[in-house]
């Protein structure tokens, strides 16, 4: 069923999917981190609705990045291939079995979303800030996990079982499809970056599609707040893509990084 809340259109929502917008084109960063705890702080939507209404908001989103890397040829799809194995029925298994059962166990289902996404926004904005002096260094220069043995054994299982964690996080809270799946990425492959960058994407489109359409059935989805958000991020997008090309966006990044983590300690633990 759908969700019985419908938002009209409405200057400040997409003001803030403008901003949202502009932070995902200067970074690459701001889907479900910035868009879900703000929804949920500034907008006071219950959390649920807020995960699945920015799942929704995601998805499209994240299809223009994804064609543009389709087109350029810079997406691996084998490593697609294993991390839906594990992230798509993990996403499937978060929505349909794991909360209908916490909800049943007299659990309070928004409560423990809220705290879930505290915690994915804490992991989020750690490793952003580590990404690039932690994980493209100290971890791919790496001669265990640059050994071709290693890789050739471990490398399917860890894209699947990191796409599961990653899918049962992702739906539960919107979080985690970009920053931490980057993270899983940049442990078994050597390819170019623009080619993980592209992977990451594109393997999020599909994950963030999966868990929307499966809040969506659940009733947590509204079209009318999702919609506004669209309007303001589109040319939110747009403009901060061009913006990148002459802003430093480094400090940028390590501010917003240092922001999530921030807010995911509140939403954690208070």
């Amino acid at each position: 069923m759908m969700g019985t809340r419908m938002f009209e259109f409405d200057v400040a929502l997409s003001a803030s999917g403008f901003l949202v917008g502009l932070l995902i084109g200067l970074t690459g960063v701001g889907g479900g981190a910035v868009m879900t705890p703000l929804l949920i702080l500034l907008f006071g939507v219950r959390p649920t609705m807020a995960v699945g209404t920015d799942l929704a908001y995601a998805t499209i989103t994240k299809i223009f990045g994804s064609a543009a890397y389709i087109r350029r040829g810079q997406v691996n799809f084998p490593y697609i291939r294993w991390l839906v194995v594990g992230s798509v029925p993990g996403a499937l298994v978060a929505v349909f079995v794991l909360t209908p059962w916490l909800d049943r166990s007299g659990v309070d289902v928004e409560t423990m979303t809220t705290r879930m996404l505290g915690w994915m926004l804490l992991a989020v904005g750690v490793i952003s800030i580590l990404e690039r002096r932690f994980f493209e260094g100290a971890l791919r220069d790496s001669a265990i996990i640059r050994s071709h043995a290693v890789q050739r054994r471990f490398k399917e299982p860890i894209l699947v079982i990191g796409g599961l964690l990653i899918g049962v996080g992702v739906g539960l809270t919107s979080v985690g499809s970009g920053s931490l799946l980057m993270a899983v990425l940049l442990l078994v492959s050597e390819l170019n970056i623009l080619v993980l960058i592209g992977t990451d994407i594109v393997h999020a489109t599909i994950l963030l599609a999966t868990a929307g359409c499966a809040h969506l059935i659940q009733g947590n989805v509204d079209i009318g707040l999702a919609a506004a958000l669209l309007v303001g991020s589109i040319p939110g997008i747009w403009a901060g893509s061009r913006l990148a090309q002459v802003v430093p966006t480094t400090p940028l990044r390590y501010a917003l990084a240092v922001l999530l983590a921030a807010t995911g300690f509140k939403l954690a633990f208070f």
